[in-house]
């Protein structure tokens, strides 16, 4: 599976039309339960950082993979919200900051 369909899956799994805080728990739950979520996640937190992804791709994958609205519909505004839901689900406090 390539990263986009991968990073797409992982987006309308937990976080279209979910609640936000909802999704990063439902998240965290797959991944500590779930080895495939797991693996998965790793390779997802790995694209995410190193931004690999294609122009548009980034845009493309908060607004209608996880359903999110963004001010500034760029790939860096969404890199800032991708980033922030691999921070939010790797807490290990239990908390969540909304984006």
């Amino acid at each position: 599976m390539q990263d986009y369909e991968l990073i797409w899956d992982f987006l309308r799994e937990f976080f279209n039309y979910e609640h936000y805080a909802i999704a990063i728990e439902k998240a965290r739950y797959a991944i500590a339960s779930n080895k495939v979520y797991k693996e998965n996640w790793l390779r997802i937190v790995q694209v995410i950082q190193n931004r690999e992804l294609l122009p548009r791709q980034p845009l493309t994958l908060v607004h209608e993979g996880a359903n999110q609205v963004l001010d500034e519909n760029s790939d860096d505004e969404a890199y800032i919200w991708l980033a922030k839901m691999v921070h939010n689900v790797e807490r290990t406090d239990g908390k969540i900051e909304e984006y």
